[in-house]
């Protein structure tokens, strides 16, 4: 009785091939069921966790649980419409491969479709977060990228197809321009959020400054431009810090960085800008749009620096191909938008509970 459970327990033929050649599938419906749930579990238990993970963090903040509660909704929108929707438009052909549109993987139609998903998501999710959905409706969409990002495969995995220097180089000069296309689904999940509020009446403050301290004329752009300056600065600094990852000392480079794991990328670049819409926040009483905006640049001037001179030959005959020169190119443009616009969108609205009575005039 155990030699019969044991054989039927090791891997059998899923299928047959006939005397005329065709090939037969020999997975039972029972057998396929198990398989199902062999996948369903895993995915079910995560999505609990982060329920739960989600909930009682908030409540550290000393959140009502109703607000807690309309944010998971929220979330829960853009991860449904966003990232598993739109999932099939943007999924690689290998499971480890990277999502990006350097591999072409992403067609013309898909992309609008995700553009469009992110507008639905963010329209849905002001209403399911109501009356909180200026707050907590943003998060919707870049919530989807977010998820994309975390299955997607790393820089590292990118560059296995682009080892030598020459094609380092072109990939890399295609990847800071690639860093728009995702910020512009997050516009188009701000712009649904945005639909909806007119559509009620509700106003929002689209740089979230008081009418009081809002700056006039010319001080408006240059307030934009200061806050882009500041989260440049500081995200740079903190991206090098929170995206860890091995360091070896290089004579010329000073030190490299090895390729940092995904969920080292989301907590790094998370913090990075949750640090810096806090900062222009208080410091400059603006919203988070400008600081979500600069996550494109950070990357472009990641590029750049990785670019310019000698450095990449300098990283290619020297280092293996998971090594790089700072933290910021082992990052996706994916990866770096998605956790960037969350990130900034929390360190906004952890500013005004700290610093001012009510969410109410934001």
């Amino acid at each position: 009785m155990y030699l019969w459970f044991v054989f039927f327990s090791l891997d059998q033929p899923k299928s047959r091939l006939t005397a005329e050649g065709r090939r037969v599938n020999l997975t039972t419906n029972n057998e396929k069921g198990i398989e199902t749930m062999d996948l369903l579990f895993p995915a079910a238990l995560r999505i609990i966790t982060a329920v739960a993970l989600i909930y009682f963090g908030l409540g550290l903040f000393n959140i009502h649980w109703l607000m807690r509660v309309r944010a998971i909704a929220a979330l829960s929108v853009g991860a449904l419409l966003v990232g598993a929707v739109g999932w099939p438009l943007v999924r690689p052909e290998l499971p480890v491969a990277t999502i990006t549109l350097v591999n072409g993987s992403i067609s013309l139609p898909g992309a609008i479709g995700c553009v469009l998903l992110a507008f639905s998501a963010g329209f849905i999710a002001f209403f399911v977060s109501w009356p909180a959905g200026k707050i907590l409706a943003p998060y919707a969409a870049p919530t989807g990228l977010a998820i994309w990002a975390m299955f997607s495969g790393n820089m590292h995995q990118l560059l296995l197809d682009h080892y030598e220097p020459a094609r380092r180089e072109t990939l890399y000069a295609a990847l800071r321009w690639e860093g728009f296309f995702w910020l512009l689904i997050c516009a188009a999940g701000y712009l649904g959020v945005l639909a909806a509020s007119r559509l009620v009446g509700a106003k929002i403050l689209i740089l979230g400054q008081f009418n009081s301290d809002k700056p006039k004329g010319t001080a408006i752009l240059t307030n934009i431009l200061l806050a882009m300056g500041i989260t440049l600065v500081v995200s740079w600094v903190a991206v090098g810090i929170f995206v860890q990852d091995v360091h070896q000392v290089d004579p010329e480079l000073g030190t490299v960085v090895g390729q940092p794991g995904n969920r080292q990328i989301a907590f790094g670049v998370f913090t990075a800008f949750c640090i810096s819409a806090y900062l222009v926040k208080y410091t400059l009483k603006i919203g988070y749009l400008p600081v979500a905006a600069a996550s494109v640049l950070l990357t472009f001037g990641g590029s750049m620096a990785l670019l310019r001179g000698q450095t990449l030959s300098h990283l290619a005959g020297n280092w293996p191909i998971a090594y790089f020169n700072h933290a910021v190119n082992a990052i996706t443009p994916l990866q770096m938008v998605a956790f960037a616009v969350l990130g900034s969108i929390t360190g906004y609205w952890m500013a005004v509970k700290f610093h001012h009575l009510s969410w109410q005039t934001h």
